[in-house]
């Protein structure tokens, strides 16, 4: 194997052939016999001199030449001739190939074969990352014209590709239109697939038993209720929830390193007599952007140790493949004193719950734009209060006795999200004060793996009007389990004529794919909008029922994970969330993605955790819909 300077500006930026380029280089001559009708040819009528840039099946029987300028010619033995010729794969140069013009219907078949041809004449290339059918972006807007979708590690204006020494990609292939788009964590990961291909379905398990004796069944109450949103007024109804305590917190949590809320905690159970237990998984991501000065997961279990020594009973989370829970304990829920119950989409780290209080005074940047959109419950109700805490008790139980298995540490990605600042309106945030209230109550408490999926298929199955849907997540590609259910009872709605909207979390270049598949199967994509710090997870049905809490829509989010939610079927409540829902679907706008943004960056266990500025980091299971 040789690496060979082939391009670049001297002294300013040099690209090489690198090793694992060549491997690949290897891997498709080896691969190249009989791939969708392409082959390695004998044809020695086919002229092998080569051009600046291009990629020539060679003259003699396995063998490819590449000429960046230089001719290299790899010849591999035991590989037979073939009937079909070189005349066959055109050749690729000056940005265009000597094809049919784009045009004419591009159905399932011809646009994989194009795909395929795409593959055979490309993927050698270093600047070329994955390709896959897809859509055609036009002004960051999807279109309903299928594509050969190059992913590559950034985009150049064609106009800048000469100076750079960089060949341009051909516009078409086979009559069918390519587009250049920035490459996604799946690409990247080697997982890039497009629509109608089949994905590498990962698999999913729990050793979770469920617990008929702690029933989450649908109920009527009378309770006080706090209902609110973040970063509106999340810390301030939390510090009050937390102040409250008089004998016990118990809390199931997933990330929890806000200096502010681990002071509230502490200062919340400083009675010699007051306990604490907890549940959490460790790992959680600090040390930049608005968790810069958060504590890791660690660091807050030593100081609630410190503070209440024998008071205090922890467990580290069953997560992972010797675990209870799939892969993450993504639960956000504290009780207090058995009477009173705190839920919601965030968790305890300063991106979902800031020291912040706009509806007094608004920070700089406004903390809209820069903390993430959660929605929040409080209710003062024993029998639900104690039914949390009952679950997070047997949580905990559980989770010690398996906890010498810990989870591995979750590779994270470098996502440059933190650059998308033109997705939402210019104009100063609305902030929501909370509505609070005391009266009877419609509840439907939710646990995964218990209940999810069972409760929340009827409530979008009985919907009339509208199901207006907004998540972190909307994975419609890996899907498993009965998460499908899920989608196509959505999509049926859609497909009925109600109004059913979706918001979801821009994570950069990644939310091409996101689109696409959600296209591809079957979403209205004009109903769909993206938002910069989304991080809620609610579905409001017919402006008279609303879920809160905190599943993400992925199949382990709904299925194998744990986490809780609670639909109030009651009118004020869901009217509260609806207006929240119109308020961010009127700011963010239309969705379109943003071109010119960077790739992602892969990041290995062990490596730094810190992302450079614009990016924040990501679990990568989180991205590729595990």
């Amino acid at each position: 194997m040789v690496g060979l300077h082939y391009r670049g500006i001297e002294f300013v930026e040099n690209d090489a052939v690198s090793v694992p380029m060549l491997n690949r280089c290897l891997e498709r001559a080896r691969a190249i016999q009989g791939v969708g009708g392409l082959a390695v040819s004998k044809d020695e009528s086919q002229d092998a001199r080569g051009r600046d840039g291009v990629v020539q099946v060679g003259s003699t029987p396995g063998s490819v030449t590449f000429t960046i300028p230089l001719r290299i010619t790899v010849e591999l033995g035991g590989i037979a001739a073939s009937p079909f010729t070189a005349a066959a794969l055109p050749t690729i140069a000056s940005g265009a190939l000597p094809a049919s013009e784009v045009g004419g219907p591009v159905d399932k078949q011809r646009l994989a074969q194009a795909v395929v041809n795409a593959r055979a004449l490309l993927a050698n290339r270093a600047d070329v990352v994955a390709i896959k059918p897809g859509y055609r972006f036009a002004d960051g807007a999807i279109t309903d014209e299928k594509a050969v979708v190059v992913s590559v590690r950034r985009k150049i204006e064609r106009s800048s590709l000469e100076s750079r020494g960089v060949l341009a990609l051909p516009t078409q292939i086979d009559g069918v239109r390519v587009d250049v788009a920035v490459a996604t964590t799946a690409d990247l990961c080697g997982e890039g697939t497009g629509i109608g291909e089949e994905a590498r379905v990962p698999s999913w398990h729990t050793a979770y038993e469920k617990r008929p004796d702690l029933p989450m069944t649908r109920r009527s109450a009378q309770m006080r209720f706090v209902i609110h949103s973040g970063p509106d007024s999340g810390w301030p109804q939390l510090s009050k929830f937390l102040k409250a305590t008089r004998k016990s917190l118990a809390v199931a949590m997933y990330e929890f390193g806000a200096p502010h809320i681990v002071d509230g905690v502490i200062a919340g159970v400083k009675g010699a007599k007051e306990t604490i237990g907890l549940v959490l998984q460790l790992g959680g991501h600090v040390g930049s952007g608005t968790k810069k000065d958060d504590f890791t997961d660690a660091e807050t279990v030593d100081r609630i140790r410190e503070a209440k020594k024998s008071k205090f009973d922890f467990a580290a989370a069953s997560v992972g493949k010797a675990g209870i829970f799939d892969s993450a304990y993504h639960i956000k829920v504290a009780v207090r004193d058995s009477r009173s119950l705190w839920l919601s989409s965030g968790s305890w780290q300063t991106s979902n719950q800031p020291n912040v209080d706009p509806l007094t005074e608004d920070s700089t940047p406004a903390a809209l734009r820069q903390f993430n959109r959660e929605w929040h419950v409080i209710l003062d109700n024993a029998e639900l209060a104690e039914l949390f805490a009952n679950h997070i008790e047997r949580d905990l139980k559980e989770a010690r006795e398996t906890e010498e298995a810990p989870a591995p540490a979750e590779p994270l990605v470098f996502v440059p999200a933190g650059m998308l600042a033109d997705l939402e309106a210019a104009a100063k945030p609305r902030y929501f004060p909370p509505l609070e209230g005391r009266r009877m109550l419609d509840v439907h408490p939710i646990l995964t793996p218990d209940n999810y999926i069972e409760t929340v298929l009827p409530f979008i199955q009985a919907a009339r009007r509208s199901v207006l849907f907004q998540n972190q997540s909307f994975n419609t590609k890996t899907v498993g389990g009965d998460y499908g259910k899920l989608l196509d009872a959505l999509l049926a709605k859609q497909q009925d004529g109600l109004d059913v909207r979706v918001i979801f979390r821009s994570f950069g270049p990644d939310d091409r794919d996101t689109i696409s598949f959600a296209k591809d199967y079957g979403f209205d994509t004009g109903r769909i909008r993206i938002q910069k710090n989304c991080h809620t997870k609610g579905i409001i049905v017919d402006g008279e029922a609303a879920l809160v809490g905190s599943h993400n829509w992925t199949t382990a989010g709904t299925g194998f994970n744990r986490d809780a939610s609670l639909i109030f079927y009651d009118r004020e409540i869901a009217e509260f969330y609806r207006a929240l829902f119109e308020y961010d679907w009127e700011r963010i706008g239309p969705a379109r993605i943003d071109e010119t943004l960077p790739p992602p960056i892969l990041v290995s266990p062990g490596e730094e955790t810190v992302p450079p500025p614009g990016y924040v980091a990501v679990p990568r299971s989180v991205l590729l819909g595990r």
